[in-house]
């Protein structure tokens, strides 16, 4: 899991060795400046599965509006209007 700020602007080194990851790892990313980041995109070619950084925001959004008394969603529904469907 890359939770550093590595990977937001172009020329960052990565954020870790990926020679070290096991390519049956998942690999995630909290950057959402671009969708495949220079780390994701040298875990998928080491094999790894990979989780983009808007995909950790849909599932954490839930949490925090639980956490802060507001109504809640699914990261599904989230997932659905960042689509443009609102249905």
């Amino acid at each position: 899991m890359n939770a550093t700020p590595l990977g937001m602007t172009e020329g960052d080194p990565l954020p870790m060795d990926v020679a070290r990851l096991d390519p049956a790892a998942l690999v995630g990313e909290v950057v959402m400046r671009a969708e495949i980041t220079p780390f994701l995109r040298a875990a998928a070619a080491r094999g790894c599965a990979l989780q983009v950084g808007t995909d950790m925001l849909f599932e954490q959004i839930p949490a925090y509006l639980d956490f802060f008394g507001f109504p809640t969603t699914t990261p599904e529904h989230l997932r659905h209007l960042a689509q443009g469907r609102a249905d």
